[in-house]
């Protein structure tokens, strides 16, 4: 793949656009021919026309491999670009679009951590954790938001997506709100609303075993104190656990078979 570095020697025409982009994301076309005419489209360089080559971020070609390649190519390519010229379709793409891996890794090369921060935040609150359709959009800003943590808007921000209609969504956010808590990165007072939060997962019959019992874990290996007024754990995990006095959760001793 050669690396066009004189941008700008359209313009294409809508039309030549549109057909340059049918043929870059059509994951059964040959390597050669995507890249020839992500090519024409990037030397065009109008914001039309690589909006129209950011597509391809969201077209897996057959082989995995190649994919692969052409997609780091084109971060690549991208971040080649001045920032007044890529930033605006970058932007357009991460916030409607689904597979962001690159874009959003593009988007931070270029515009660097700060700002990228913030716009990772907007999109996310942009799908909200009612989006059911959003989901792998949401992990993949989520992640993004993870390489971030010592920000001190990053997780105040995944607090909500606790209530997430994936579970993948929040096990991620969970994660992340441990990884902060290891590196001495999160307040007192965005780990109380945490606690708040996770403490509702537990007790939520809209939440599924794996995420309730996730939830239950952190607080017992964490020592944090339950919140909310509920002390009967659910059946799932009462034969395991029990709220003592305190509202620290326990784990029961298990009884020996003589």
């Amino acid at each position: 793949m050669g690396l066009m570095k004189f941008w700008g020697k359209g313009p294409l025409s809508e039309k030549k656009i549109g057909k340059a982009v049918k043929l870059a994301t059509n994951p059964y076309a040959q390597p050669d021919v995507r890249v020839r005419e992500l090519e024409r489209l990037l030397e065009d360089g109008s914001d039309e026309a690589i909006t129209g080559a950011l597509k391809r971020f969201s077209v897996n070609a057959n082989s995995t491999i190649v994919d692969e390649e052409e997609k780091k190519w084109l971060e690549d390519q991208v971040v080649d670009f001045s920032e007044q010229d890529a930033i605006k379709p970058l932007e357009a793409y991460i916030r409607v679009e689904k597979q962001l891996t690159y874009a959003l890794r593009a988007y931070r090369r270029l515009s660097g951590d700060s700002k990228a921060i913030g716009l990772f935040i907007d999109a996310l609150e942009g799908h909200g954790p009612d989006a059911y359709r959003s989901a792998d959009a949401k992990l993949q800003l989520v992640r993004g938001l993870g390489e971030s943590l010592g920000d001190d808007r990053v997780l105040p921000s995944l607090a909500p997506f606790l209530s997430d209609h994936s579970d993948d969504v929040r096990w991620a956010v969970m994660d992340l709100l441990e990884q902060g808590v290891d590196a001495q990165q999160v307040s007192d007072e965005v780990l109380s609303v945490f606690v708040d939060k996770i403490s509702e997962l537990i007790f939520d019959d809209a939440t599924g075993p794996r995420i309730s019992r996730r939830a239950l874990e952190i607080l017992f290996e964490r020592e944090w104190t339950l919140s909310g007024e509920s002390t009967v754990l659910p059946s799932l995990l009462e034969d395991e656990f029990f709220v003592d006095k305190k509202r620290f959760i326990r784990m029961r001793l298990k009884r020996s078979i003589s």
